[in-house]
């Protein structure tokens, strides 16, 4: 199928591109994907190279509550190991912010998110847990918002408990804790910014760091670190991609692709997104893309909202 075929059967086939396709030698980078299937709520681990089929499943879950898997990665921990965190929800009903031990799936916490989580992130060092709950008005459209903050009590994930009342901050979409800097990055609306987590015995707060704060953006939907260049952020939103210099707060635009859900920057150097299309569901399809190899792989009969990379490690 040429390009132009590509594009009138977007529906039906992978979007257009973020990139042109690498040269056939190029071998592909070797990486696990984790991805959240909004149509059997579940979240499913492949290898890259392989078929995204039911005899390819390397590992899966279905995440506490009920409703659209919104996200989920995975993250060390010293008193749990290895974790997933989840988010699951739906525009008109609340939602369920949860951690498992990846090693047997067990449940160690969970909470309801009363407005429709899209993020969830834990600091490390302290083990605060935030989840930003986009909320939704008259007509499923976007408002309101807030970030909700949780505090261990102890070293394990299922000591967690609520640290004061939830913090606005309008359409919260997404989040990232950023070990570098030792600041939650947030992203909704317009805005981009970051946080200090300052705690005691007793509480938990975040303290907004003012000047990283952007306000440039038209309804982000995604925000990731960059593994090839630790020096940035990357943000998605409603018009395109974005590299945000974290040592200037400049911000590049990379991509002009619209809807883009989720999108990694592998060390390699590949390219990993998943979008939705024009007149299709509003969550993603059933591919995910790599565009330096020029592959889309497709799970049948699945929507896949975001993909990540099976890595706890951002340095």
């Amino acid at each position: 199928m040429d390009r132009r075929g590509l594009l009138r059967g977007a529906l039906a086939a992978p979007a257009a591109g973020l990139l042109g396709a690498a040269p056939a030698s190029a071998a592909p980078a070797a990486f696990d994907v984790l991805i959240g299937d909004v149509t059997s709520g579940k979240v499913f681990l492949f290898d890259r190279n392989k078929p995204f089929t039911d005899a390819h499943i390397k590992w899966q879950l279905n995440p506490a509550g009920s409703g659209h898997p919104m996200e989920h990665r995975f993250r060390d921990t010293g008193g749990d190991g290895q974790i997933l965190l989840a988010a699951t929800g739906t525009a008109n009903s609340p939602g369920t912010a949860s951690i498992y031990r990846r090693r047997d799936k067990k449940l160690l916490w969970s909470a309801s998110i009363p407005n429709y989580p899209h993020a969830v992130e834990r600091a490390r060092g302290t083990g605060v847990v935030v989840v930003a709950g986009r909320s939704t008005g008259e007509g499923g459209t976007a408002g309101g918002g807030s970030l909700h903050v949780f505090r261990p009590t102890d070293s394990h994930s299922g000591s967690l408990v609520r640290a004061g009342a939830p913090i606005p901050f309008f359409q919260a979409h997404g989040l990232l804790w950023d070990p570098q800097l030792e600041r939650l990055w947030a992203a909704g609306g317009s805005v981009l910014t970051a946080y200090r987590i300052v705690t005691t015995a007793n509480s938990a707060k975040l303290i907004e760091d003012t000047e990283r704060r952007l306000t440039t953006f038209h309804h982000p939907h995604d925000l990731q670190p960059d593994f090839q260049h630790p020096g940035r952020l990357l943000v998605t939103d409603t018009n395109g991609v974005y590299a945000v210099d974290k040592s200037t707060m400049k911000p590049t635009t990379l991509h002009t692709r619209k809807l883009v859900k989720s999108y990694v920057h592998h060390a390699s150097g590949e390219q990993m997104w998943t979008a939705a299309v024009p007149g299709g569901n509003a969550f993603g399809t059933k591919y995910v893309h790599f565009d330096v190899s020029g592959v889309a792989r497709a799970r049948e009969g699945a929507v896949i909202y975001k993909a990540r990379l099976a890595t706890a490690t951002y340095r």
